[in-house]
């Protein structure tokens, strides 16, 4: 039997679907190092991607935020505060990605950047950023333009 994880908990993954490091934080000073071990290898390989690591953990310590999915090309992060649900929310992130490029195809509208499906409760902003796609989970009142912007690139 796997591991309870905690609601602070932050699983990566590879490609394979190899487990490649679990963190449980019980406090800031511990989050800090426990980050800065866990994700230094992943910058020195793929900066675009530890950017949007860095950026998306810096979200998730907004109250209307419930967490996120970064699929890269050879690695995914996900962070969520209910981890039991993890297979329904990349379910669901995964179905917008593909429906939004059936769609841009269907309709011949170009690139889909991002796509923002809202439910009752909550809504999920999906954001492709070429290489990395990222899945921002969120309470539906949170304002996700803001959100969006931050993944932005700056002009």
């Amino acid at each position: 039997m796997g591991k309870k994880r905690g609601l602070n908990d932050t699983l990566t993954v590879e490609e394979t679907g190899a487990l490649i490091e679990t963190q449980e934080t019980t406090n800031a000073q511990e989050t800090e190092e426990t980050a800065k071990d866990t994700f230094s290898p992943v910058e020195s390989e793929d900066p675009d991607y530890s950017n949007v690591l860095c950026t998306a953990q810096e979200i998730k310590r907004r109250n209307d935020v419930i967490g996120y999915i970064i699929r890269g090309d050879e690695k995914a992060t996900v962070e969520l505060d209910d981890p039991a649900k993890i297979m329904e929310y990349a379910m669901l992130s995964a179905q917008a990605f593909e429906s939004a490029d059936t769609l841009s195809s269907g309709f011949q509208i170009g690139a889909t950047e991002n796509v923002l499906v809202e439910g009752k409760k909550f809504k999920v902003l999906c954001i492709d950023l070429g290489q990395n796609k990222i899945s921002i989970f969120m309470r539906k009142e949170a304002d996700h333009s803001e959100l969006l912007r931050k993944f932005s690139p700056q002009a």
